[in-house]
């Protein structure tokens, strides 16, 4: 273990934004991965928006997520090392689930090393600096009055208001970000670099890309991941150097052969 990386897997797979909201062949296809890396002993890194919208708070969870949860939770104390980093449609979650259904919930970013490789791992919603407006929506809405309003109201008040919010976010997300903000992704991705960072991986933006950068005689990586549900894809990095994205299927290893 390298000193000041306490989570070092030896490999390890990282998926973002499934957006699940019902009990469908999206949902049950993200269990089977799950499930999988427990049999495989892979370390799982979720890097944001499992659910359309997720409340910490027990009674504001949505029945369709209590199962996923508890299938989460079963793989973990069966050995499945998950670790999950907060995206913008999370709050809250920290208290409730560090510990129980992941080993590591980080509200902001998080970091690891595979094999020599330094990782960082951010949902990517705060990439684009220059987005004011929702910069001070998430101040908002993920600051600790917020948290305490929400508490501290009954269900009968926050979930009627939470399942509206959820549908909206569900239209919402039909009609995604058109474009990346490729500037601001590589100012991002280049400071960290010069912290000795060798991959930044990123969810959010729902698309598909490996952006490389030379850097010393050494390969910089920044890796965006896609939404689960266009072709229940993830991306693997291995001790070796092997990394890439690999789409889930069922009777597959979730690692290509070496």
């Amino acid at each position: 273990m390298e000193k000041g990386f306490p989570i070092s897997p030896d490999r390890a797979i990282f998926l973002a934004d499934a957006h699940l909201n019902q009990e469908d062949i999206h949902t049950r296809n993200f269990l089977a991965l799950a499930d999988r890396a427990a049999v495989e002993k892979i370390p799982l890194f979720l890097l944001g928006d499992v659910f359309d919208l997720w409340f910490g708070n027990p009674g504001l969870t949505f029945g369709f997520q209590k199962p996923v949860i508890e299938y989460l939770r079963r793989l973990r104390r069966e050995g499945l090392r998950l670790y999950y980093v907060e995206g913008n449609r999370d709050f809250y979650l920290k208290r409730e689930h560090e510990g129980t259904t992941f080993d590591v919930v980080s509200e902001g970013d998080l970091q690891a090393v595979v094999g020599k490789k330094r990782l960082y791992l951010t949902h990517g919603d705060t990439v684009n600096r220059a987005d004011f407006v929702y910069r001070f929506w998430k101040g908002i809405s993920k600051s600790r009055l917020a948290n305490e309003a929400v508490a501290h109201l009954p269900p009968s008040v926050i979930l009627p208001m939470a399942d509206w919010i959820e549908r909206n976010f569900k239209r919402s997300n039909r009609r995604h970000r058109g474009s990346f903000p490729e500037r601001e992704a590589r100012e991002y991705s280049l400071r960290l670099f010069k912290e000795g960072i060798d991959f930044v991986i990123l969810g959010h933006f729902h698309q598909e890309r490996l952006d490389r950068f030379s850097r010393e005689a050494s390969t910089k990586v920044v890796a965006v991941l896609p939404s689960w549900k266009d072709r229940w894809r993830y991306f693997y990095l291995t001790a070796e150097g092997a990394y890439g994205f690999r789409a889930f299927k069922h009777g597959e290893p979730l690692l290509p052969p070496e």
